[in-house]
């Protein structure tokens, strides 16, 4: 499922529920509406909910390819008794993902589009202008014979390799196009999430990676990493406050509000901070936070004034609102530093390369020729 399906079908389940229609009904009216795969994933839905199943049961069939983080969302929702708000909030994490990842693909199609030209001329350069300058050098006898001797041995290879320069940025920019339509931010593997809890503990100051290389290549980029951990908080403390105000017990909230951020780093430290709350140990609770696990520092203070009636459920949402308004910042300067940032870097790059290659041997020539 792509992530733009993904949307389409999370704002069809919302509208559904909160309309009061009966689920089977709503989807399979949707399943005939829409054609392709979302139609298919529509009726699937319908056929299972049809047959008494809950919404969080049938989204474990493997044919509609839901996200883990996402089933524990619609469990959370169903848990706090506002299925529509928990859809909602994970609705404006996806479509902030959509804009990114939009922005990231033209912010590096430009660079791209700077290589592959610069590649092309490589080869033009290489073949064409490089044997003249060669011979010209040897007629005088001047320097860098050598640099031009190499320059006309790749010139000969050029009809091999220069091709391979744009179709190589054209295979780049579409394999993220499709990475990025997949919707890989949306959640890890289940595997991944259990094989933090069954690894033995680092060594002090050391993380360890458990993400998809769609992921480690997006959070590499400036600005990037920031407004995706800051997004995933932002939906951790929206859930967890839909499920507080409902009353759910503390610990199972976190849990839940956990896995529902989509961050397998943050269902570790959520389980730890569950077991320090069951045992009514709120002190040891505020230690287990860790800001670069994905949860927020503040969330530390909260643990520890817990007890205090009437002040855990505000302070969730105002750190909630706080940190959407942060993410939705953060992507506004992706959208528009990176393609700047990275035109200037590549562009730059090349241009410095093909002023050295010139001008170097330039410079050279005129200092041999004005020798006595």
């Amino acid at each position: 499922m792509t992530l733009d399906q993904f949307i389409a079908l999370n704002d069809e389940i919302s509208a559904i529920v909160r309309s009061g229609v009966p689920l089977e009904q709503g989807l399979a009216e949707l399943g005939g509406d829409m054609p392709g795969r979302l139609g298919q994933i529509a009726t699937a839905l319908a056929e299972r909910s049809a047959r008494g199943e809950s919404l969080d049961k049938c989204l474990t069939d493997e044919m509609i390819d839901m996200p883990p983080a996402y089933r524990a969302v619609v469990q959370a929702g169903m848990r706090a008794g506002r299925l529509p708000a928990a859809l909602e909030a994970v609705a404006g994490s996806a479509r902030r993902l959509t804009d990114t990842y939009r922005a990231v693909v033209v912010a590096v199609s430009y660079p791209l589009l700077i290589f592959a030209l610069a590649w092309i001329g490589a080869a033009v350069f290489t073949s064409l202008l490089a044997p003249q300058l060669a011979a010209g050098f040897r007629s005088m006898d001047l320097p860098c014979q050598r640099f031009f001797a190499m320059l006309c041995w790749l010139g000969r290879g050029a009809w091999y390799w220069g091709p391979v320069g744009p179709v190589f940025a054209v295979g780049l920019v579409t394999a993220w196009w499709l990475a990025c339509r997949g919707g890989a931010l949306l959640g890890e593997p289940e595997g991944a999430t259990r094989s933090i809890a069954a690894q033995p503990k680092d060594h002090p100051g050391k993380r360890r990676r458990f993400s998809s290389p769609a992921i480690r290549l997006l959070t590499g980029l400036p600005w990037m990493g920031r407004m995706l951990r800051w997004s995933r908080t932002a939906t951790f403390l929206e859930i967890l406050s839909l499920l507080v105000e409902s009353e759910t017990p503390l610990p199972e909230a976190i849990e839940l509000a956990a896995r529902a951020s989509g961050d397998p780093q943050t269902v570790h430290v959520a389980q730890q901070l569950a077991t320090r709350l069951t045992l009514g140990d709120c002190a040891a609770a505020a230690g287990v936070i860790d800001s670069k696990a994905g949860l927020p520092p503040l969330l530390g203070w909260l643990m520890a004034s817990a007890g205090r009636e009437g002040t855990l459920l505000p302070a969730l949402r105002h750190a909630a609102a706080t940190y959407h308004r942060r993410a939705r910042h953060q992507a506004d300067i992706v959208r528009t530093l990176l393609p700047v940032l990275l035109t200037v870097v590549f562009g730059g790059g090349i241009t410095a390369m093909y002023v050295l290659a010139l001008f170097v041997p330039y410079t050279t020539m005129l200092n041999a020729l004005a020798l006595p």
